[in-house]
């Protein structure tokens, strides 16, 4: 008898335990404390040879700058984004398409209007691809990058 009542407070305290571990961790879950979006950094990841200078993204932009350290010149033909929240909207250059960016030149992506207001102060991802070709080249290229950062 005293064996199982031996047992039987060992689970019962073990178990009550248990209970409150649970509790605490969706507690902590429900408040977003466990969220890995609050704790990632934001960034901004380019191919090799190209350079992300700066980023921002707001509820109706998003703006990256860029540096061209690929040893040569390229002509941007076209800049398309797509999210996985919401439509950045069309991409434009500082200056109008074809636009050639020299070696360890920079050149100003804007994409909007976007629809990321229902995401203001949380994190999105936006991926671009920009299709260019060398100077005197008559085949396109195509260079894949992604932002991430909170909606400002």
């Amino acid at each position: 008898m005293r064996k199982a009542q031996a047992a039987l407070e060992f689970l019962t305290t073990y178990g009550w335990a248990f209970i409150v571990i649970l509790v605490m961790i969706g507690a902590l879950a429900y408040f977003g404390v466990l969220n890995p979006s609050k704790v990632t950094p934001n960034r901004c990841l380019v191919e090799a040879g190209i350079e992300c200078k700066e980023y921002r993204m707001t509820a109706t932009t998003v703006s990256i700058i860029l540096n061209n350290r690929k040893g040569s010149g390229m002509i941007i033909s076209v800049v398309n984004a797509t999210s996985d929240v919401g439509n950045p909207g069309p991409c434009t250059l500082d200056s109008a398409y074809p636009a050639t960016v020299l070696s360890e030149g920079m050149i100003n992506i804007t994409c909007g209007p976007a629809n990321f207001a229902s995401s203001l102060g949380n994190k999105v991802k936006v991926d671009f691809t920009i299709t260019y070709t060398a100077p005197g080249g008559s085949l396109s290229q195509v260079a894949g990058g992604s932002v991430y950062a909170q909606v400002q």
